[in-house]
């Protein structure tokens, strides 16, 4: 008790001290605190003032300017044009009043200044006069500046009024807090305007004010003033303003600039109040403290026998937690949960994470996972006290793989003398692995554009579908698609529901393709696919479906079987399906079943004038004329390009005759397309079963061929097939089928006709192709030529040319002859095809120099189209490759082309080389020719030279080579090889 009573004595001593010491500082501070205030407040108030100050000159200013520049315009007025001077004067000085409303009555005087002006001051300074009464009440200050004299004239005085509502805005600049003013006076003390009454008070003294006890030596400064207006005391900042009779003033109540002063007091009161309570409740404390430490002391006396008594007991519970701990199945560990350091584990952990017990006890917590930091497991700790498989984490064994343990941990309240936590892990792997793809199984399942659904066989109704489902089958899904409308129960629409279910009374797999017709404006097409699902003892119980959206597949399948039976720019059928209609009639008719073939006549004039667009819309007119006049019962097809077919059923050949002039009349009568008027004629031949055909592809056949005899006939008729029209037509067709053949089975060859200079030296060759017939022997390129282009074997025939003239000009390099040209013949079809790529093919394969391969082109090339011919000579000049015109003279070129085009040669035709020396007609050609040539700088190669009477007045009028029998004819190339001396 002694002790108490000293420890409280104490306690008031140093109590009683403190509470005076913080008192002491408590008001150090409040008036450290009031200085600071007020220093700053001082401050503000005087940047307010010289800001106000500042405003007030710039105004003045502006007028200052104004006034000068209107008297330098008056000098200037009375220098320039003085009889027009007053008027120009008038203009200014309503312009200077537009720009300053505030100054009035602004005027030009001479002699005496204003009283308020001094006369001897320097021209052009603003003299501002005080505030004054006008005729009209208002107040308004007087303005006066001295401008120089005019012409022969004393002193003049630009004299005004400025109306005080002028410092309006000036004074309304500046935020003065609630109860401030900001006021302009005059030098003399009389006011001139407040922020807060404006002019009401205008005029009144204020020498009692101390700022002008103080101006005259402190231009700028503060005092404090209490106003006389309103009996409010101010901190007053004032500044006068250069160069004028003014001065500017801020005033700001103390409460505005640091009334916060008394709050802050306030508050260190209160502290100090709060510390003395503190205080005494703490000599209350210590009072009630010492009571309650005698009865502790009586109590843990008495609880000491108790504890030891409870000691022996938790030895014996911790003896048999251990026990279980040590046989536990699943793995157990205890650590610190301060340094994470592991403690103690069981038999189980050492199994399964594969450490021994004392590697263990070297680890720390963190260091078993395999994912996560050493945070990880403090924050759970701190979250978590007792965590009872809320969360799996990833551990890793000794050896590196790797397992998900679900956690079971409990803090310890001491293991060790050390805090602890307590976990046992449970290999939940298999678990994670199934849970992870049963979440991608359901994300696949619901992210599906196809509907997925399982059906309850028992209940008969759906208990899963996805969002696909509902999107294709309007079924009512909500949520993510695991909830189903009870009123939908069909998965599908009335019309296949019996199908399926009759399959799922089988327990059977069905399918089905619905069509979808709820919204008439976008039909759809569905397909329904259902797979039984059975339990452990083979029993089905639901079914696993799949919807798919197969309308595109349809409509593609739709359109392609149209395609494939009809023309797309008229719609009209197409060759097959017009001979499969035929073969049809044929079948199924008694009466006169035939086939019409129609071309139009002169067709490729209108796409050649009026563009292919015309064209287009001109056909489709032609095909809507042809079925209206076909009638019922006929069909018309569209054939390519501008041939059209027609199938037309009738009793007798009367009849037929009838309905095929009304053909013709109807594509013969004009019509307007795009604002032209068309006249297009047809050539029709029709055919008849079964007097010429006893099929649709034989009618049609001999119709072409009637329609062929039509155009010989002169276009615009009818014809009717008889078989006299073409009696070659199968042996063209056996001979293209030949043709085909002697491409694949390579029976075609080359033969190489050399050419020579005027020293009958060789200078090149000309490769010609040959057939070697397996039946007919060697033939020359008359027989077989024109049916390679009527059929464009051509282009294939063309190209094996190109490859095998460049590879034999490759042996002739080899064995010294690389200065001879090789010589290729190329047709109009060729040029046109590819012509380009397969050059550069054969010159990039072969390594070609320039110059060495030489295409030889007909006239007609130049013909079909003479731009598009010159863009692909200059493609062929740029790899390498010299042009010659072939036959030159037998055509009918534009010779202003030939100076336009690249070439190289010309080849004088045999025709006119065969009569030189008898017929003066190709003698003069002949010569004409060898002239241009030599004009425009080309080599000319007369071909056909088989005398010399011909080599002879080709070499004196300067033909620079010949060709022909005389000198060589056409041979196998190891024969030219021979000729030329070098070994095969």
């Amino acid at each position: 008790m002694r002790d108490t009573g000293s420890r409280r004595a104490r306690a008031r001593r140093l109590g009683g001290a403190l509470l005076v010491a913080v008192a002491l500082v408590a008001c150090a501070v409040a008036w450290n605190d009031y200085r600071v205030r007020r220093h700053a407040g001082e401050r503000y108030v005087l940047t307010l003032a010289d800001s106000h100050a500042r405003e007030l000159r710039h105004a003045f200013a502006s007028l200052a300017r104004g006034m000068t520049g209107m008297g330098t315009d008056l000098r200037l007025y009375e220098r320039i044009a003085p009889q027009q001077a007053p008027a120009l004067l008038r203009d200014a000085l309503l312009t200077f009043d537009d720009r300053h409303p505030d100054v009035h009555g602004l005027e030009v005087r001479a002699g005496v200044p204003p009283p308020f002006a001094d006369g001897a001051a320097a021209p052009w300074t603003l003299h501002v006069g005080p505030p004054e009464r006008a005729a009209s009440g208002a107040w308004q200050m007087g303005l006066a500046m001295r401008i120089l004299p005019g012409p022969g004239s004393a002193d003049r005085w630009l004299v005004g009024a400025l109306d005080l509502r002028f410092f309006d805005e000036v004074l309304s600049e500046h935020e003065v807090g609630e109860h401030g003013i900001a006021t302009v006076l005059t030098r003399d003390a009389v006011l001139v305007a407040r922020s807060d009454s404006g002019t009401r008070h205008t005029g009144m003294s204020a020498t009692h004010s101390p700022v002008f006890a103080r101006i005259d030596t402190t231009p700028r400064g503060i005092v404090d003033a209490r106003s006389r207006l309103d009996g409010r005391q101010r901190v007053v900042a004032y500044r006068t303003v250069d160069g004028l009779p003014l001065v500017a003033t801020v005033g700001m109540t103390p409460g505005a600039l640091y009334g916060g002063w008394w709050a802050f007091v306030a508050a260190l009161a209160a502290g100090v109040a709060g510390l003395a309570l503190a205080w005494l409740a703490g000599l209350r404390f210590l009072g009630v403290a010492a009571r309650r430490e005698q009865s502790m002391r009586r109590s843990i006396e008495a609880s000491e026998h108790t504890v030891g008594h409870l000691r022996e007991r938790v030895r014996d519970v911790e003896a048999q937690y251990r026990f279980l701990y040590e046989q536990h199945p699943l793995p157990a560990c205890v650590f610190d949960r301060e340094t994470l350091a592991i403690l103690e584990v069981n038999g189980a952990a050492v199994h399964k994470y594969g450490y021994s017990h004392d590697e263990f006890l070297a680890l720390n917590a963190a260091e078993l996972l395999a994912e996560g930091r050493l945070e990880d497991v403090r924050e759970e700790i701190q979250t978590h006290p007792r965590a009872y498989g809320h969360r799996v984490w990833l551990h890793r064994k000794r050896d590196g793989s790797v397992f998900h343990a679900l956690i079971f941990a409990s803090d310890l309240l001491s293991f060790r003398d050390r805090p602890a936590r307590l976990v046992i892990a449970l290999d939940v792997s298999d678990r994670v692995r199934a849970e992870a793809d049963l979440r991608l199984l359901r994300r696949a399942v619901a992210a599906s554009e196809e509907g997925l659904f399982v059906l309850d066989v028992a209940a008969d109704r759906l208990v899963y579908a996805n969002a696909a489902f509902n999107r294709l089958t309007g079924t009512g899904v909500t949520g993510e698609g695991l909830e189903i409308d009870a009123s939908a129960p069909e998965v599908v629409d009335a019309r296949a529901t019996a199908a399926l279910r009759e399959a799922i009374r089988r327990g059977e797999e069905a399918a089905a393709e619905v069509h979808d017709q709820r919204d008439p404006d976008d039909p759809r097409w569905l397909e329904v696919r259902m797979g039984p699902v059975p339990d452990a003892g083979g029993v089905v119980t639901h079914y696993v479906g799949l919807v798919t959206d197969i309308t595109a597949r349809r409509r593609d399948a739709e359109e392609r079987a149209f395609r494939a039976s009809h023309d797309a720019l008229t719609g009209l059928s197409n060759r097959d399906h017009l001979i499969r209609a035929i073969d049809a009639a044929i079948a199924g008719r008694n009466g006169l079943v035939a086939a019409c073939f129609l071309d139009l006549d002169r067709f490729q004039l209108v796409n050649d004038s009026l563009g292919h667009v015309v064209g287009d819309e001109l056909l489709v007119a032609v095909a809507q004329r042809l079925e209206a006049a076909a009638g019922d019962g006929s069909l018309v097809a569209r054939l390519g390009g501008d041939e059209f077919g027609v199938l037309l059923c009738c009793s007798d050949d009367a009849e037929l005759s009838r309905q095929v002039e009304s053909l013709r009349a109807a594509v013969a009568e004009a019509r307007t397309v795009r604002g032209v008027s068309l006249h297009v004629t047809p050539s029709i031949g029709y055919s008849r079963h079964p007097f010429d055909g006893d099929d649709g592809q034989t009618l049609l056949r001999t119709a072409s061929q009637a329609g062929a005899q039509a155009k010989r006939l002169g276009r615009n008729r009818s014809v009717a097939y008889r078989p006299a029209f073409d009696p070659r037509a199968g042996q063209r067709l056996e001979l293209i089928q030949d043709l085909h053949r002697a491409l694949r089975h390579d029976e075609f060859e080359l033969a190489f006709q050399l050419q020579f200079d005027s020293g009958r030296r060789p200078c090149g060759m000309e490769a010609l192709v040959r057939w070697r017939h397996p039946e007919r022997g060697l033939l020359g390129p008359g027989e077989f030529m024109a049916a390679c282009e009527e059929s464009g074997l051509v282009l294939a025939l063309g190209r094996w040319v190109l490859g095998e003239a460049a590879r034999r000009w490759c042996q002739l390099d080899e064995r010294g002859w690389g200065r001879l040209r090789m010589g290729v013949n190329v047709s109009a079809l060729q040029f046109q095809e590819g012509l380009v790529a397969d050059v550069a093919s054969a010159v990039s394969d072969y390594g070609l120099p320039p110059g060495r391969l030489e295409l030889e082109l007909t006239e007609s090339v130049l013909l079909d189209s003479p731009a598009d011919a010159r863009t692909v000579m200059q493609d062929l000049s740029a790899l390498g490759a010299s042009l010659a015109i072939d036959d030159f003279g037998t055509g009918y070129s534009s010779l202003a082309y030939l100076k336009a085009l690249p070439l190289q040669r010309l080849k004088l035709d045999q025709s006119f080389v065969r009569d030189l020396g008898s017929d003066p007609g190709n003698e003069a050609i002949s010569e004409a020719i060898l002239g241009m040539a030599r004009s425009l700088g080309l080599e000319v190669t007369a071909e056909g030279v088989e005398t010399e009477a011909q080599f002879s007045w080709l070499h004196t009028r300067g033909c620079g080579e010949f060709q022909g029998f005389l000198l060589a004819r056409p041979a196998p190339f190891d024969e030219v090889l021979a000729r030329l001396g070098a070994s095969a």
